[in-house]
Protein backbone atom coordinates (compact mmCIF):
# COMPACT_ATOMS: atom_id res chain seq x y z
CA UNK A 1 0.00 0.00 0.00
CA UNK A 2 1.03 3.60 -0.60
CA UNK A 3 1.30 5.13 2.88
CA UNK A 4 2.71 8.63 2.32
CA UNK A 5 4.26 10.90 -0.28
CA UNK A 6 6.08 14.21 0.04
CA UNK A 7 5.89 17.25 -2.24
CA UNK A 8 9.24 19.06 -2.36
CA UNK A 9 10.76 21.59 -4.72
CA UNK A 10 9.94 19.63 -7.87
CA UNK A 11 13.43 19.86 -9.45
CA UNK A 12 14.80 16.65 -10.99
CA UNK A 13 18.45 15.67 -11.15
CA UNK A 14 19.44 14.36 -14.61
CA UNK A 15 19.34 10.57 -14.85
CA UNK A 16 17.21 10.01 -11.75
CA UNK A 17 13.71 10.72 -13.16
CA UNK A 18 12.44 11.76 -9.71
CA UNK A 19 12.35 15.11 -7.94
CA UNK A 20 15.49 15.27 -5.83
CA UNK A 21 13.85 16.17 -2.49
CA UNK A 22 10.63 14.10 -2.68
CA UNK A 23 9.72 10.61 -1.53
CA UNK A 24 7.07 7.91 -1.82
CA UNK A 25 6.49 5.45 1.02
CA UNK A 26 4.96 1.96 0.73
CA UNK A 27 3.92 -0.58 3.38
CA UNK A 28 4.25 -4.33 2.69
CA UNK A 29 1.11 -6.12 3.93
CA UNK A 30 2.16 -9.73 3.28
CA UNK A 31 5.36 -11.73 2.83
CA UNK A 32 6.80 -10.61 -0.50
CA UNK A 33 9.92 -11.79 -2.35
CA UNK A 34 12.35 -9.57 -4.21
CA UNK A 35 11.17 -11.08 -7.49
CA UNK A 36 7.53 -10.31 -6.71
CA UNK A 37 8.30 -6.70 -5.86
CA UNK A 38 10.44 -6.31 -8.97
CA UNK A 39 7.50 -7.45 -11.11
CA UNK A 40 5.42 -4.46 -9.96
CA UNK A 41 5.40 -0.95 -11.35
CA UNK A 42 4.68 2.29 -9.50
CA UNK A 43 4.53 5.98 -10.29
CA UNK A 44 2.42 9.10 -10.23
CA UNK A 45 0.10 11.21 -12.36
CA UNK A 46 0.37 14.73 -13.70
CA UNK A 47 -0.81 17.59 -11.49
CA UNK A 48 -4.21 17.60 -13.18
CA UNK A 49 -4.55 13.91 -12.12
CA UNK A 50 -5.78 13.33 -15.67
CA UNK A 51 -3.02 11.00 -16.95
CA UNK A 52 -0.10 8.93 -15.75
CA UNK A 53 3.23 10.74 -15.68
CA UNK A 54 6.14 8.55 -14.48
CA UNK A 55 6.50 4.76 -14.31
CA UNK A 56 9.16 3.16 -12.09
CA UNK A 57 10.22 -0.33 -11.00
CA UNK A 58 12.20 -1.81 -8.11
CA UNK A 59 15.70 -3.18 -8.86
CA UNK A 60 15.52 -6.87 -7.97
CA UNK A 61 19.25 -7.23 -7.30
CA UNK A 62 19.12 -4.41 -4.74
CA UNK A 63 16.12 -5.93 -2.99
CA UNK A 64 17.75 -9.35 -2.92
CA UNK A 65 20.88 -7.82 -1.39
CA UNK A 66 18.79 -6.48 1.49
CA UNK A 67 17.09 -9.86 2.01
CA UNK A 68 20.37 -11.78 1.91
CA UNK A 69 21.86 -9.45 4.50
CA UNK A 70 18.84 -10.00 6.76
CA UNK A 71 18.98 -13.78 6.15
CA UNK A 72 15.36 -13.80 5.03
CA UNK A 73 13.68 -15.23 1.94
CA UNK A 74 10.99 -12.54 1.76
CA UNK A 75 10.15 -9.11 3.13
CA UNK A 76 7.90 -9.40 6.17
CA UNK A 77 4.51 -7.70 6.66
CA UNK A 78 4.96 -4.26 8.17
CA UNK A 79 8.10 -3.49 6.18
CA UNK A 80 8.24 0.12 4.99
CA UNK A 81 9.78 0.89 1.59
CA UNK A 82 10.83 4.44 0.72
CA UNK A 83 11.70 5.59 -2.79
CA UNK A 84 13.38 8.98 -2.54
CA UNK A 85 15.23 11.65 -4.46
CA UNK A 86 19.00 11.99 -4.26
CA UNK A 87 18.91 14.97 -1.86
CA UNK A 88 17.28 12.88 0.91
CA UNK A 89 20.36 10.80 1.70
CA UNK A 90 22.00 7.59 0.60
CA UNK A 91 20.27 4.25 0.19
CA UNK A 92 19.51 2.38 3.42
CA UNK A 93 19.63 -1.37 2.84
CA UNK A 94 20.22 -2.30 6.48
CA UNK A 95 16.92 -4.17 6.63
CA UNK A 96 16.86 -6.30 9.80
CA UNK A 97 13.32 -6.71 11.17
CA UNK A 98 14.38 -9.42 13.62
CA UNK A 99 16.43 -6.72 15.35
CA UNK A 100 13.97 -3.85 14.95
CA UNK A 101 14.90 -2.28 11.60
CA UNK A 102 11.79 -2.48 9.42
CA UNK A 103 12.59 0.11 6.74
CA UNK A 104 14.41 0.24 3.42
CA UNK A 105 15.25 3.45 1.56
CA UNK A 106 15.91 3.27 -2.18
CA UNK A 107 17.29 6.21 -4.14
CA UNK A 108 15.79 7.01 -7.54
CA UNK A 109 18.23 5.98 -10.24
CA UNK A 110 19.77 3.30 -7.99
CA UNK A 111 17.48 0.81 -6.21
CA UNK A 112 14.40 2.33 -7.85
CA UNK A 113 14.60 2.75 -11.61
CA UNK A 114 12.71 4.45 -14.41
CA UNK A 115 10.83 1.70 -16.26
CA UNK A 116 12.29 0.99 -19.72
CA UNK A 117 8.93 1.26 -21.49
CA UNK A 118 8.55 4.52 -23.40
CA UNK A 119 4.80 5.06 -23.64
CA UNK A 120 4.78 6.88 -20.27
CA UNK A 121 8.21 8.36 -19.78
CA UNK A 122 8.11 11.53 -17.70
CA UNK A 123 9.49 12.23 -14.23
CA UNK A 124 7.96 11.46 -10.85
CA UNK A 125 7.37 14.94 -9.45
CA UNK A 126 4.56 15.59 -6.98
CA UNK A 127 2.30 18.44 -8.05
CA UNK A 128 0.86 21.21 -5.88
CA UNK A 129 -2.50 21.29 -7.64
CA UNK A 130 -2.88 17.52 -7.54
CA UNK A 131 -1.20 14.14 -7.88
CA UNK A 132 -1.99 10.43 -7.64
CA UNK A 133 0.65 7.95 -6.48
CA UNK A 134 -0.02 4.32 -7.41
CA UNK A 135 1.38 0.78 -7.50
CA UNK A 136 0.38 -1.79 -10.11
CA UNK A 137 0.76 -5.47 -10.99
CA UNK A 138 1.16 -4.56 -14.67
CA UNK A 139 2.99 -2.01 -16.79
CA UNK A 140 0.45 0.58 -17.97
CA UNK A 141 0.01 0.43 -21.74
CA UNK A 142 -1.21 4.01 -22.10
CA UNK A 143 -1.31 7.12 -19.91
CA UNK A 144 -4.91 6.43 -18.86
CA UNK A 145 -4.41 2.73 -17.99
CA UNK A 146 -5.27 2.06 -14.33
CA UNK A 147 -6.38 -1.55 -14.87
CA UNK A 148 -3.49 -3.10 -12.91
CA UNK A 149 -3.59 -0.76 -9.91
CA UNK A 150 -3.55 -2.58 -6.56
CA UNK A 151 -3.48 0.61 -4.51
CA UNK A 152 -3.27 4.38 -4.93
CA UNK A 153 -3.74 7.59 -2.97
CA UNK A 154 -3.75 11.19 -4.11
CA UNK A 155 -4.91 14.76 -3.70
CA UNK A 156 -6.86 17.12 -5.98
CA UNK A 157 -9.73 19.54 -5.37
CA UNK A 158 -10.86 19.00 -8.97
CA UNK A 159 -10.05 15.34 -9.73
CA UNK A 160 -9.11 14.31 -13.26
CA UNK A 161 -9.50 10.88 -14.88
CA UNK A 162 -6.84 9.04 -12.83
CA UNK A 163 -7.96 10.40 -9.47
CA UNK A 164 -11.61 9.76 -10.38
CA UNK A 165 -10.83 6.14 -11.28
CA UNK A 166 -8.91 5.64 -8.02
CA UNK A 167 -11.80 7.04 -5.98
CA UNK A 168 -14.28 4.81 -7.82
CA UNK A 169 -12.25 1.61 -7.28
CA UNK A 170 -10.63 2.14 -3.87
CA UNK A 171 -12.98 4.66 -2.25
CA UNK A 172 -13.44 8.42 -2.14
CA UNK A 173 -11.25 8.53 0.98
CA UNK A 174 -8.20 7.66 -1.20
CA UNK A 175 -8.22 11.11 -2.81
CA UNK A 176 -7.85 14.12 -0.50
CA UNK A 177 -9.99 16.93 -1.97
CA UNK A 178 -7.32 19.62 -1.65
CA UNK A 179 -4.37 21.35 -3.25
CA UNK A 180 -1.13 21.48 -1.24
CA UNK A 181 1.87 23.81 -0.98
CA UNK A 182 5.46 22.65 -1.43
CA UNK A 183 6.97 21.04 1.65
CA UNK A 184 3.82 19.02 2.40
CA UNK A 185 3.19 15.30 2.85
CA UNK A 186 -0.01 13.46 2.07
CA UNK A 187 0.02 10.83 4.83
CA UNK A 188 -2.35 8.03 5.74
CA UNK A 189 -3.25 8.11 9.44
CA UNK A 190 -5.62 5.19 9.01
CA UNK A 191 -5.02 1.55 8.11
CA UNK A 192 -6.49 -0.32 5.12
CA UNK A 193 -9.23 2.29 5.23
CA UNK A 194 -7.38 5.49 4.41
CA UNK A 195 -7.54 8.63 6.50
CA UNK A 196 -5.46 11.07 4.46
CA UNK A 197 -4.03 14.24 5.95
CA UNK A 198 -1.93 17.02 4.42
CA UNK A 199 0.87 17.74 6.89
CA UNK A 200 4.09 19.74 6.98
CA UNK A 201 5.62 17.07 9.26
CA UNK A 202 6.86 14.23 7.06
CA UNK A 203 7.52 10.81 8.59
CA UNK A 204 9.68 9.17 5.93
CA UNK A 205 10.37 5.52 6.69
CA UNK A 206 8.22 5.31 9.82
CA UNK A 207 4.56 4.79 10.65
CA UNK A 208 2.45 7.94 10.59
CA UNK A 209 0.97 7.74 14.08
CA UNK A 210 -2.50 7.01 15.37
CA UNK A 211 -4.36 4.11 13.78
CA UNK A 212 -1.64 3.84 11.13
CA UNK A 213 0.99 2.93 13.74
CA UNK A 214 -1.33 0.44 15.45
CA UNK A 215 -2.05 -1.25 12.12
CA UNK A 216 1.63 -1.49 11.15
CA UNK A 217 2.54 -2.84 14.61
CA UNK A 218 -0.06 -5.55 14.08
CA UNK A 219 1.38 -6.46 10.67
CA UNK A 220 4.83 -6.76 12.21
CA UNK A 221 3.65 -9.02 15.00
CA UNK A 222 2.30 -11.41 12.37
CA UNK A 223 5.55 -11.12 10.40
CA UNK A 224 7.72 -11.95 13.39
CA UNK A 225 5.57 -14.96 14.19
CA UNK A 226 6.37 -16.36 10.75
CA UNK A 227 10.06 -15.40 10.68
CA UNK A 228 12.62 -18.25 10.66
CA UNK A 229 14.52 -17.20 13.77
CA UNK A 230 15.17 -19.55 16.73
CA UNK A 231 15.28 -16.73 19.27
CA UNK A 232 12.21 -14.93 17.99
CA UNK A 233 10.19 -15.64 21.15
CA UNK A 234 11.75 -12.66 22.92
CA UNK A 235 11.13 -10.49 19.88
CA UNK A 236 7.51 -11.60 19.81
CA UNK A 237 7.14 -10.76 23.47
CA UNK A 238 8.42 -7.24 22.91
CA UNK A 239 6.30 -6.75 19.81
CA UNK A 240 3.20 -8.05 21.58
CA UNK A 241 3.76 -5.73 24.53
CA UNK A 242 4.16 -2.71 22.25
CA UNK A 243 1.06 -3.68 20.28
CA UNK A 244 -1.06 -4.08 23.42
CA UNK A 245 0.23 -0.79 24.81
CA UNK A 246 -0.74 1.04 21.62
CA UNK A 247 -4.20 -0.53 21.67
CA UNK A 248 -4.71 0.44 25.30
CA UNK A 249 -3.51 3.96 24.69
CA UNK A 250 -5.83 4.27 21.69
CA UNK A 251 -8.74 3.05 23.78
CA UNK A 252 -7.95 5.64 26.44
CA UNK A 253 -7.88 8.45 23.89
CA UNK A 254 -11.22 7.38 22.47
CA UNK A 255 -12.93 7.10 25.85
Amino acid sequence: MVNEYYNGSGTVRPGTKMARDEFIEFVIVGETTAASLASLTFGDSNDATSQLQGVFRFAQSTLQQALDSAQLLAFLPGTIFVVKGVDLGTQNLGYDPLNGNWSIELVAGQGALDHPETKINSNISIGNNGDTVWISTTTPVRNSDTSGFIHAIGHDDNPGLIATNVAAVFGAENILPSTIPSGTSIANFGDTTESLVATSTATMGTANGGQNSIWIDGLRYVGLAAAPEPSRSMLLLGSSAAFVFRRQRKGGLCA
